[in-house]
């Protein structure tokens, strides 16, 4: 509604001459305009609503190539609304977030790490799933017989136990030379299993073969080591045939050291190892101290460790020619007899460092010493120390490996003393 002002008062110094009237009113828009402005609002709040409710504004239009020398901007053609399906896709905008520059270059200079997951992981490393390049594979059977160098240092006794044979089936695999000298570089036969291997010589059928050996004919044709499937107990077998027979047997073998003696004596005495002999042990060996003074029976026996300072840690049997006493590297060794050295040093098959007393027909050994106390020729008292607890030789930890013999045969050490 239009605002209504009464006229100013003309002054009385005017209003009598009639020739002046004064005017005064407020500003104020024109008629009309107050409506219009109403109406522009409704229509811009009209507009607002329609573009958010219209669809998304179509991609840009793509750029044409720039004209070519000749054309007018008319020959240019509008931007298609649509694009055919088989046209590169449209370009895209990304956001890329700006980053510090200081930061920027502390993470290149961060070198790529590989962690495992239960690690703390920085945002600059890598996690992946790692093996562990020492995994350790399960042994798997072996399926042939394999050839085997031998190193310095080994023994049949160490390698049977390597490979998981006894001993006996090592030699029966073999030329028979390597029960005495067993020499690095040499190459030997590793069999499958426990038993023979037997090259057939003249003809021979696999009956024969199995009664060497002590096993049925069907074992040797059932083996899977062997290409024997479909023959039979009287089937031929040709002269430089190889058979594996599981289980099989051969000769006996004796595990002992070379043991040799001499009668020295006035009196013409029958055995040398009693009185006024000489022996020696292993000869050639580098331990060995040749031709020594046998001193004759021995008197009263003693333990080489007392009780206390060692652990019992393995028995007598067919293969293991003595008992294992553990203990501390160091540990005092004592003469369990009264008697010569006749072995003083270094064994080369498996006894590390030695000592052999000579005790008239019986004799003990010390291996795997740490050091030696002794030399070649003394002759030692019942409970004097002869060297001390090592682990030379073929051995897998600080012990004694303590042997009696007597004449020359290996017996279980228990039977004469108690331990």
């Amino acid at each position: 509604m239009n605002a209504q002002f009464p006229p100013d008062p003309i002054p009385d110094h005017l209003a009598d001459t009639g020739k002046v009237e004064v005017i005064r009113q407020p500003l104020r828009p024109a008629r009309g305009a107050g409506a219009a402005l109403i109406v522009l609002a409704l229509a811009l709040t009209a507009a607002t609503v329609v573009m958010v409710a219209l669809p998304a504004a179509p991609a840009p239009a793509v750029m044409e190539p720039a004209l070519q020398t000749g054309e007018s901007a008319t020959q240019v053609s509008a931007a298609p609304t649509s694009v055919p399906a088989t046209a590169a896709p449209l370009p895209t905008t990304v956001m890329q977030p700006t980053l510090d520059p200081a930061l920027m270059e502390r993470i290149l200079s961060q070198p790529v790490g590989i962690v495992l997951a239960s690690d703390v992981v920085s945002p600059f490393e890598v996690v992946r799933d790692v093996y562990n390049p020492f995994t350790i594979i399960p042994d798997r059977p072996r399926t042939e017989v394999i050839e085997y160098e031998v190193q310095e240092g080994d023994t049949i006794f160490s390698i049977a136990e390597r490979f998981g044979l006894k001993p006996e089936t090592i030699a029966w695999a073999n030329d028979r030379s390597i029960i005495g000298g067993l020499r690095p570089g040499r190459q030997i036969n590793i069999m499958p299993v426990d038993g023979a291997y037997w090259t057939v010589r003249s003809e021979e059928t696999i009956r024969q073969i199995a009664e060497r050996f002590r096993v049925d004919p069907y074992a040797i044709i059932d083996s899977e080591f062997n290409d024997l499937f479909g023959a039979g107990p009287e089937t031929t077998l040709q002269p430089g045939a190889r058979v594996v027979v599981p289980g099989g047997e051969a000769e006996t073998i004796t595990w002992n050291a070379r043991v040799e003696t001499r009668d020295t004596s006035t009196n013409g005495a029958a055995n040398a190892q009693t009185s006024g002999g000489q022996v020696i042990f292993e000869p050639g060996d580098p331990g060995s101290c040749g031709w020594v003074d046998n001193p004759g029976d021995p008197g009263t026996w003693r333990q080489p460790m007392p009780p206390g300072t060692y652990q019992w840690v393995r028995g007598y049997s067919s293969f293991h020619t003595g008992v294992d006493l553990a203990a501390p590297v160091g540990t005092p060794i004592y003469a369990a007899n009264g008697g010569s050295v006749v072995f003083a040093g270094w064994n080369s098959y498996g006894y590390g460092y030695a000592v052999v007393l000579a005790h008239g027909p019986w004799m003990t050994l010390y291996g795997h010493m740490s050091s030696i106390g002794v030399g070649c020729g003394q002759y030692v008292n019942a409970g004097q120390a002869v060297g001390a607890v090592g682990a030379t030789g073929n051995a897998s930890g600080p012990h004694l490996h303590f042997e009696i013999r007597y004449n020359n045969a290996t017996q279980d050490p228990t039977l004469t003393l108690a331990f």
